[in-house]
């Protein structure tokens, strides 16, 4: 499970990101391949949430944390 940001935080959008920020790191990470932060051509929920969570926390200044929760570790299923 990953949410754009807490409950206590804003989920920022702006026409900088044409969505939420959260949905253009999303996005962003897959399309470019940049999600992929071991560069073995595939994209697994781990790497995806770790990307999204930096990205997001960047763009907005520290202001949007996105969060997780690993409810099964052993499954790193692969996206893209």
């Amino acid at each position: 499970v990953i949410s754009s940001s807490s409950g206590l935080e804003f989920a920022y959008e702006g026409e900088t990101w044409n969505n939420g920020v959260f949905t253009y790191a999303l996005l962003e990470g897959l399309k470019t391949g940049n999600a992929d932060l071991n560069n073995d051509t595939t994209t697994t929920i781990s790497e995806i949430k770790t990307y999204v969570s930096r990205k997001v926390n960047a763009l907005t200044k520290g202001k949007q944390k996105p969060n997780n929760r690993a409810l099964n570790l052993e499954l790193d299923w692969s996206l893209y």
